[in-house]
């Protein structure tokens, strides 16, 4: 039955921490049955952004190969 919904125990062994939850794969699955085919993030509250995309960008630009914790150092977040 996981499979029905994308998520299955091979796609942790290919994606590892990058593959989606079981929950995300269901939340997506509903969203996309519901007609909702937006890949946007939906509003959310919670403390906004603290940089601009242009500053990962850039970074990212110097670097691609940088890790996610290094990233956030660079741009002061956690």
């Amino acid at each position: 039955m996981e499979e029905k919904y994308g998520w299955s125990p091979s796609n942790v062994k290919v994606y590892g921490d990058t593959a989606p939850t079981d929950k995300s794969c269901r939340e997506w699955f509903r969203r996309f049955k519901d007609g909702d085919f937006s890949v946007e993030d939906k509003p959310r509250s919670g403390q906004p952004k603290k940089f601009e995309d242009k500053e990962l960008e850039a970074l990212l630009e110097e670097d691609q190969s940088q890790m996610q914790e290094e990233l956030a150092e660079s741009l002061g977040v956690t």
